[in-house]
């Protein structure tokens, strides 16, 4: 269960939001608020469609409030970490390593049975 650590309500100071302005096939401006999709409006000119989108918006911002969250997130079991390394100065695992890295860059395809991909 996660604790819900929230803060004061904090009332809007400055908030910066876009509008965007389309002219539908009708002629009309339709005018909303990107950030507040379901907010929007229809008018017959762009500055009408501006005042009341902006009116509208107004209002609407009465009734909400702005709360941060917090969140605090779990960390990752890590406890691996403790073996990282364990091997690096080891002679024979250096020899492995080699050999693996030798086998993944050699050009030749002799292990490779070639009536596999046919």
């Amino acid at each position: 269960m996660q604790n819900l650590v929230l803060s004061q309500p904090q009332p809007f100071s400055n908030f910066k939001v876009t509008l965007l302005l389309e002219t539908l096939v009708s002629g009309q401006i339709m005018a909303s608020i990107r950030e507040f999709p379901d907010c929007r409006v229809e008018a017959e000119t762009r500055e009408t469609a501006i005042i009341q989108l902006q009116t509208t918006f107004l209002e609407r911002l009465k009734r909400i409030e702005a709360i941060t969250w917090d969140v605090s997130v779990p960390t990752v079991d890590n406890s691996w970490m403790q073996f990282a390394g364990v091997f690096r100065d080891d002679p024979d695992f250096q020899e492995i390593m080699a050999e693996i890295r030798a086998d993944r860059t050699t050009d030749d395809d002799s292990e490779v049975d070639p009536s596999y991909y046919l």
